[in-house]
């Protein structure tokens, strides 16, 4: 595959720096992707980026229907105030802003069949409790995400790990099956999952301080009373006073969401059959005329379309850095540093690396298992570690990645801007890292 060496650097390099300038998401990548086009098509890169998007948007229609679902399910549950019961429950248990970081940690692994999953039932759970409490929306929406990206990967059974094993087989010529086994085997090396696991409860409980944009945050939320950041608009901040329901309203819908999940394994059949239910009952009772319901589907689709414009922007732009040669550069420039003893840690950070600067995680993974895997046998490196280490790549950057689907999700349904989940949450997310790198470096020389 051709490579283009150095350059294929800089269209990402350009998403980040404008991004951190204009402080918004979707321009930055759109500007970057151009940059790539541009320097594989020259004069007619405008047409490849439009065939690109044209060929992204077929590809990704499950992303719209599945965002669409989100922004709907989430939409109902607002305009009908169905959590309010469970928002007066909750404040019994959690009535400071420490019980509601826990609150949220432990909903947060309930959750844990996918990432998309604990985003959205711990996010619409909490958000309002957390609120209450003082919580800043940035704080927030780092506990759902962080804890969400870990916990996915954790448990084998979840959707992550079910795509992974799938990868291994392949690769390692396993039955079908089988590639489970080997994710178990990994899971007590995916050390970045577990230690941003501990430090979300760390931060939260303040025995280690918050500290830079993340601690304004909270500072201004604590004396101010103002739990979102200046950019949100006034008028996603303000609440219309409605009449509390019974916590059934909320409760039966999100029950019948995670049962028809777990029973089919699709979490779009689960969103159909909460969507379907709320409508159901919230029209039956009378909290929703029948117009005003069916403009909630109306307006909670509208809703996650700059979500999902992000998402679809960001998988052009990994099109433009496939053609670029972009992984295979960053590998080629890392192999030097492929020992037994280094490998693990060199995994990591390239799949970080590489995460981050593409928004696919899955992706990256796939594309690194048939390098990473057979280069460990052929080294003698220890082979869970090193499995270990691919996904936990994974799951950093997608805590990290501002403009990548997880981050997304939250930020469109904690209602607060990429750029300012950017501000907060990836210095909290350098220690994590930081120790996540340590303990690679021991363990390659351990195992």
């Amino acid at each position: 595959m051709e490579t283009f060496g150095v350059i294929s650097l800089l269209p990402v390099t350009v998403v980040i720096v404008t991004a951190i300038i204009t402080r918004r998401a979707l321009e930055p990548l759109m500007l970057g992707t151009f940059v790539g086009f541009f320097i594989l098509e020259q004069q007619f890169f405008v047409a490849a980026y439009l065939d690109g998007l044209w060929t992204e948007i077929g590809d990704s229609a499950y992303f719209i229907v599945i965002f669409g679902l989100f922004g709907i399910y989430n939409k109902l549950l607002e305009d009908a105030n169905a959590i309010s019961g469970f928002t007066k429950l909750s404040t019994k248990f959690a009535d400071t802003k420490k019980k509601t970081g826990l609150l949220t940690w432990i909903m947060g692994n309930i959750f844990f069949l996918d990432n998309y999953f604990s985003i959205l039932g711990n996010a619409v759970s909490n958000r309002k409790l957390s609120d209450s409490n003082k919580m800043s929306r940035e704080l927030f929406a780092f506990n759902v995400n962080v804890v969400a990206c870990a916990i996915c990967v954790l448990v084998p059974i979840a959707l992550w790990g079910v795509f992974m094993s799938g990868n291994i087989e392949n690769v390692l010529g396993l039955e079908e099956g089988t590639g489970i086994a080997e994710i178990a085997k990994a899971v007590p090396f995916m050390f970045y999952a577990w230690v941003s696991l501990v430090f979300v409860l760390l931060y939260n409980f303040k025995i280690i301080p918050l500290f830079g944009n993340m601690k304004k945050a909270e500072l201004r939320a604590e004396q101010t009373g103002q739990v979102f950041p200046d950019s949100t608009p006034t008028e996603q901040t303000e609440d219309e006073e409605k009449p509390e329901t019974n916590i059934i309203n909320f409760l039966l819908p999100m029950i019948a969401l995670i049962g028809t999940t777990v029973v089919t394994g699709e979490l779009t059949y689960g969103l159909v059959v909460g969507v379907v239910l709320c409508l159901v009952m919230y029209i039956a009772q009378g909290i929703l005329k029948p117009a005003a319901a069916f403009d909630s589907i109306v307006g909670g689709f509208c809703d996650m379309m700059i979500c999902t414009a992000i998402v679809i922007s960001a998988f052009v732009l990994q099109q433009a850095n496939d053609a670029l040669g972009l992984a295979p550069f960053v590998i080629e420039a890392v192999q030097p540093f492929m020992s037994p003893n280094m490998l693990p840690v060199v995994t990591f950070c390239v799949l970080l690396s590489l995460g981050f600067v593409t928004g696919s995680f899955w992706g990256m993974a796939a594309v690194c298992f048939p390098i990473v895997l057979p280069l460990a046998l052929a080294i003698d490196a220890n082979l869970s570690l090193t499995i270990g280490a691919v996904i936990s790549g994974a799951a950093a950057a997608s805590t990290v990645c501002f403009y990548c689907d997880s981050v997304t999700l939250t930020c469109s349904i904690t209602k607060i801007k990429n750029i300012e989940y950017a501000r907060t949450a990836l210095p909290l997310a350098v220690p994590m890292i930081i120790v996540a790198i340590i303990l690679y470096v021991i363990a390659g020389f351990a195992l």
